[in-house]
């Protein structure tokens, strides 16, 4: 009694998979005959609905409501500002080499020159060593602009004298109004 009970349970299901199959086969028999004879597969369609709906946004949507924006922060500029290093800028290097009694020499050098030739800006002067040299370097600038026009000053009397780029002290950079020149 089992064994046929069992046998009835595997027939129906064998009979439930042909019918399927069955039926699957001439839904795919149907559609190619349709497609040869020009109409629109499933598939066409299926792109096509797809695509619809790919089209459609949300702001779609809002828009078809009549929601509109009012005038008054149509108006409202947004800006972002961008958040500045304070700490990165420009000095001017006038000495590298090896020689570190020459290095703070020519820094007290350029201190005693600028305190009396200098108007407008005091610069500090920053000695360090970076292997496998000692550097002097003067000044704090944030815009390269001003850091080059304050080497042409310092080049009448440190004739190497160049731009670099470093990290510099925010409390020691020049204003913007300052006039830096020479005494008359």
């Amino acid at each position: 009694m089992k064994t046929l009970l069992n046998c009835l349970t595997i027939l129906f299901v064998v009979s439930i998979f042909t019918i399927s199959a069955c039926s699957t086969s001439e839904n795919m028999l149907d559609n190619e005959s349709n497609t040869e004879a020009g109409s629109v597969s499933s598939d066409d369609n299926i792109a096509s609905e797809n695509s619809e709906l790919m089209e459609l946004s949300l702001s779609d949507s809002y828009g078809a409501n009549g929601n509109s924006i009012p005038e008054n922060f149509k108006q409202i500029k947004q800006t972002r500002e961008v958040e500045r290093d304070l700490t990165r800028g420009f000095r001017v290097q006038i000495y590298s080499g090896e020689d570190v009694s020459l290095a703070d020499s020519i820094a007290s050098t350029f201190r005693a020159w600028s305190d009396t030739t200098i108007v407008g800006y005091q610069a500090e002067t920053y000695t360090f060593f970076k292997a496998p040299q000692y550097r002097v370097h003067i000044g704090d600038f944030h815009e390269k602009e001003r850091a080059l026009s304050y080497s042409k000053l310092v080049k009448r009397l440190f004739k190497d004298a160049w731009v670099v780029y470093d990290t510099v002290e925010p409390f020691h950079v020049p204003a913007d109004t300052v006039r830096i020149s020479f005494v008359d």
